[in-house]
């Protein structure tokens, strides 16, 4: 019996993981496991939550995407890419600072605020409504609940966090 649309791609989900293999052997293009990526996806947020760098988590949710779902994985891998996320942590310190709601930076871009100049602590990124934001540019106006995300040497994010709190 031969199909009537050959190219037409072929998109499952499997319930348990052994079935992403067996779906595969049937023929599925893409086999979906529901579980793996709400848990990918849990692991993808508190990672970013916690500072770790947005590349790294992205790099290691993709090796453990690919490796659960080949038929032939090799768990070397995965342990290879989680110790690179965890020895680029530990180099790069980012420390995340809440912009307060009466503070003196909320409704101020991030040129007017100058942090860089004021402190030396530099603006990495930003955390608003859940999303995270990379290298925020110039422009970028801060609000009330924005988390920015510093790094610097310990005096200057800590100057960064007192210039952004308001304490004088």
């Amino acid at each position: 019996m031969t199909s009537r649309a050959p190219t037409l791609p072929i998109v499952a989900r499997a319930s348990q993981a052994e079935g992403v293999s067996e779906l595969a052997k049937l023929g599925a293009d893409d086999v979906i496991h529901p579980e793996l990526e709400g848990g990918l996806e849990l692991l993808r947020h508190t990672l970013l939550h916690v500072g770790f760098p947005m590349r790294e988590v992205q790099r290691y949710t993709q090796v453990v995407r690919r490796e659960s779902y080949a038929t032939d994985a090799h768990s070397d891998v995965e342990h290879e890419a989680l110790h690179a996320l965890l020895d680029a942590a530990r180099n790069l310190d980012i420390t995340w600072v809440r912009v307060p709601d009466r503070g003196p930076v909320a409704g101020r871009t991030l040129a007017e605020v100058d942090l860089r100049a004021r402190t030396g602590a530099s603006v990495v990124a930003l955390y608003r409504d859940g999303a995270l934001v990379p290298s925020p540019t110039p422009d970028f106006k801060l609000a009330s609940g924005d988390r920015l995300g510093l790094i610097g040497d310990p005096a200057h994010v800590e100057a960064a966090e007192t210039l952004v709190n308001g304490v004088a």
